[in-house]
C-alpha cells in the first residue's frame, strides 16, 4: 500500500500473491525464441546473449523449494539468486549489450536488490537501466514491466513528479483490472504528495468504483478508502475524512497474504504496504483513531483513542519537523493535535471518578 510533504502509502502490485515486490510486479518469466541458426551465423554471440538473458530469467523466478526439511529464507535465496543474476549480467557488461533483453534483466535484477536489500542506490541504478533500455527499444514487450518497475523505484526514491509521470505512460497498458486499480490507487497517492488534492480525490474515487466491481474484497479497496480519507482531511473536510476512516477501518478485506483482515489491521500489518515518508503511516492511524473514538460509547474506551490519536499526531509532527520542517501538510497536522488534544481532556472529564485511566489520559 507511499510517501512526503503529502505522503502516502504504495500498494505493492500483483494482489494474486504478493511475495515481494519484483516477482509480484512481473509475474512469470516472459517467453523467448531462441536465435535461429541464420541468427547464430549472422551473429555467433547472439546465441549466449540469448542462453544468458534465459539464466537470468530463471533464477529471478525460480520457486524457493525445500526439499531437505530444512527452514529455508525465502527472502535470502531470493537475494542469493539476484546477486548471482547480477554478477552474470555485469560479467557480460549488459548495460551496453546489443541485446536489449540483457538490459531490462540488469534493471528488474537492480530492482530486485533494492527491494531485498532496501537500497536506495539499487533503485537509481534500476531506474537509469531501464529508462535506457525502454528508449532504445519502445516497443520490446519487457516495456510495460519496466515503466511499472521505475514508477515504483521512483516511489520508493520519493520523486514524486518522476513516479506520477511514469504511472501515466505505465496505466493506459495495464490490462488486468485488479492490478489497474492498485496502480491507479498508487498514482492517486503520487497526486497528493505533490499537492495536487482534487486530482487524488477524482483518481482514488475512480479506484473505488473499479475495485468494488472486483470478485472479492481487497485490500485495495481499504487501502483506497484510507487514501480517500487522508486526502479530504488535507483538502479541508475532516467532517468527510472521519466517516470514510470509519468505514475503512471495520471493512474486512483480503490481505495481500490472502486471509481477511481488518481494515486497521490491514494498514498497520500488512507488508505489501510501504509508506514515505515513513511518519505518513502516523497521519493514517490517527485518523483512525479519531474516527474510533467519536463512535465509541464507553467513555473509559473512548479516552483510550483519544489518546492514541493525540500521540499519533505528536508522533507525526516530531518527526516531520525532525526531517526539516518541509512537510507541506505539517501546519495542518498540527490544528488536528490541538483538536484531538481538547477531545482527550473532555473525554477524560467523562470518565468515572476513581476509574482507571490509560496512560497519557492526564497532562503532565
Amino acid at each position: 500500500m507511499t510517501r512526503r510533504s503529502s505522503s502516502r502509502i504504495v500498494v505493492i502490485a500483483a494482489m494474486a500473491a504478493i511475495v515481494g515486490c519484483a516477482v509480484s510486479i512481473c509475474g512469470g518469466a516472459r517467453a523467448d525464441t531462441p536465435p535461429s541458426a541464420w541468427d547464430n551465423a549472422r551473429d555467433p554471440q547472439g546465441h549466449d546473449r540469448w542462453r544468458l538473458h534465459v539464466r537470468v530469467e530463471q533464477l529471478l523466478h525460480a520457486r524457493t523449494d525445500d526439499p531437505t526439511g530444512l527452514r529455508i529464507d525465502e527472502n535470502r535465496d531470493r537475494e542469493l539468486r539476484a546477486e548471482a543474476a547480477l554478477a552474470l549480467l555485469e560479467g557480460a557488461d549488459a548495460a551496453k549489450s546489443p541485446d536489449v533483453r540483457l538490459r531490462f534483466d540488469l534493471g528488474a535484477v537492480e530492482f530486485e536488490l533494492g527491494e531485498l536489500q532496501r537500497r536506495n542506490d539499487y533503485y537509481t541504478k534500476a531506474v537509469a537501466t531501464l529508462t535506457a533500455a525502454v528508449a532504445a527499444a519502445p516497443d520490446d514487450p519487457a516495456v510495460t514491466d519496466a515503466l511499472e518497475r521505475i514508477a515504483y523505484c521512483y516511489a520508493k526514491l520519493d520523486r514524486s513528479r518522476e513516479e506520477l509521470d511514469a504511472w501515466h505512460r505505465y496505466i493506459p497498458r495495464i490490462v488486468d483490472p485488479r492490478s489497474r486499480a492498485i496502480n491507479l490507487m498508487n498514482m492517486g497517492e503520487a497526486e497528493m504528495r505533490l499537492g495536487l488534492v482534487d486530482d487524488a480525490l477524482a483518481t482514488l474515487r475512480e479506484v473505488l468504483r473499479e475495485s468494488a466491481e472486483l470478485p472479492d474484497t481487497s485490500s485495495t479497496y481499504v487501502l483506497t478508502l484510507w487514501d480517500l480519507a487522508v486526502a479530504q482531511d488535507r483538502s479541508g473536510d475532516p467532517r468527510a475524512a472521519l466517516e470514510t476512516a470509519t468505514k475503512a477501518s471495520h471493512v474486512t478485506a483480503i490481505s495481500s497474504h490472502g486471509v481477511p483482515a481488518t481494515g486497521r489491521a490491514i494498514l498497520t500489518h500488512d507488508d505489501g504496504v510501504f509508506f514515505v515518508p515513513a511518519w505518513e503511516r502516523l497521519w493514517y492511524l490517527a485518523l483512525g483513531s479519531t474516527a474510533l473514538a467519536r463512535e465509541d460509547t464507553d467513555p473509559r474506551e473512548a479516552l483510550a483513542y483519544w489518546v492514541e490519536a493525540e500521540a499519533e499526531w505528536s508522533e507525526y509532527i516530531a518527526q516531520a519537523t525532525a526531517a526539516g520542517g518541509t512537510d507541506r501538510w505539517l501546519p495542518i497536522a498540527k490544528l488536528r493535535r490541538d483538536r484531538v488534544k481538547a477531545e482527550r481532556i473532555a473525554a477524560n472529564k467523562r470518565v468515572p471518578k476513581g476509574a482507571p485511566r490509560p496512560i497519557g489520559a492526564d497532562d503532565p
